[in-house]
């Protein structure tokens, strides 16, 4: 059935469904329906404003019998509506279809359904591919018109123009001279020039074809090989930078090491100048010779000037063993028996002498608190030892 402007504004007045299956609308209903302007009318609110030459609730009454497509099954049929077109190369009749939700939300426009704009007319699957041997309708109406807007082609057409002009590219795109006819004045006026374009911002001539071919003359290819030696001697400028760059680091790191061990060096030399470092030096090794019986030997021990305390007692009682045979310790433990009057201060004996520590705060630099010291027999400090579980000290 053929639908008219008239037949649309009867159903529009009665408010009755139109639109049916297969239904074609001539040029005077598809204005109507896409392209009309809004018109200006009294609102609800009683303002004058534009609304729809055909609103949306006019739409879906006039659709109502239509089957909408559903998209999430593309495969099951939907009804449609046909409008039709001449075409401009063989003057036949072809038609396009309308669906229901194109006329519902006014979004139908012939140009989208006019076959095809992009891609091979002979691959629905994969119609919007591009080959380098195949070229699209649109481009090929554009190299050789010079614009495809607007130009309605049945498909067969279509399929023939492309196919005919393709065939009259590939006979030069074939072709072992179609530099030279590029470059020739037999292609002044040939439409196929527009399948070669010349690269630009280089020196020389380089042709490349739409296809992936391309011709270079010796002027460019002097100029490719300038350019590639320049870029290689860029390379090579960059690596000696790097070069140097790393030359730069490994002497910076070795003079920071360098100077790291002098430094250390003359600190160690420093120390080992200190009154703390002479001190332990003289008193707190146990391969020191001293005359640990000579009075003026007994007051530097016991009453030092000038020293680290702190370090003697670090030093001490990190080499605890060998501090308890230096001659400090052979001091202060004769001082705590001299002290004791040679007698077990738990039992008066006077045999197997030795010294206990009472408490180890002080240990190493027991001669600044002889109270934490205690001259007891073996007898004595062995029960002495075990009671408190502490270590045995001679």
């Amino acid at each position: 059935m053929l639908i008219t402007r008239d037949i649309l504004n009867k159903a529009l007045e009665d408010k009755v469904p139109l639109f049916h299956d297969g239904d074609y609308i001539d040029d005077d209903v598809l204005y109507d329906l896409f392209c009309a302007p809004a018109k200006m009318q009294i609102l609800p609110n009683g303002k004058k404003g534009r609304v729809a030459f055909i609103s949306k609730e006019n739409r879906n009454i006039l659709c109502a019998e239509l089957m909408r497509h559903i998209s999430k099954k593309p495969q099951e049929r939907f009804d449609k509506i046909y409008y039709k077109l001449k075409c401009q190369s063989c003057g036949n009749d072809f038609a396009v279809h309308i669906t229901k939700n194109q006329i519902i939300n006014r979004m139908f426009k012939i140009k989208d359904s006019v076959k095809p704009i992009y891609g091979s007319p002979t691959d629905d699957k994969y119609y919007a591919t591009y080959h380098a041997h195949y070229i699209s309708f649109r481009q090929l109406y554009n190299i050789k018109f010079g614009g495809a807007d607007n130009i309605y082609v049945c498909d067969s057409c279509i399929d023939k123009f492309i196919s005919d002009s393709n065939r009259e590219a590939f006979e030069i795109l074939e072709r072992n001279d179609k530099f030279e006819w590029f470059l020739s004045n037999e292609s002044a006026n040939d439409w196929r020039r527009l399948l070669f374009y010349k690269v630009p911002d280089c020196v020389g001539t380089k042709i490349n074809t739409i296809n992936g071919d391309s011709w270079t003359d010796d002027k460019y290819n002097e100029w490719q090989k300038d350019q590639e030696r320049k870029r290689e001697e860029e390379r090579n400028h960059q690596r000696k930078l790097e070069e140097i760059r790393r030359q730069q680091k490994q002497d910076e790191e070795a003079e920071r090491e360098r100077t790291r061990k002098a430094n250390e060096l003359f600190l160690a030399r420093h120390q080992l100048n200190t009154p703390t470092q002479r001190y332990i030096n003289k008193f707190c090794n146990k391969d020191s010779d001293i005359d640990i019986t000579d009075k003026e030997i007994q007051r530097e021990a016991l009453s030092p000037e000038e020293v680290n305390y702190e370090a003697i007692q670090k030093h001490n009682s990190k080499l605890y063993r060998e501090y308890l045979q230096s001659p400090l310790w052979k001091i202060i433990s004769s001082k705590v028996k001299w002290n004791a009057n040679h007698r077990c201060e738990k039992c008066g004996s006077t045999k197997n002498l030795v010294t206990h520590h009472t408490s180890y705060e002080f240990k190493g630099v027991e001669f600044l608190a002889f109270h934490t010291l205690q001259c007891l027999c073996s007898k004595c400090h062995e029960k002495v030892s075990i009671r408190r579980n502490a270590p045995f000290t001679l």
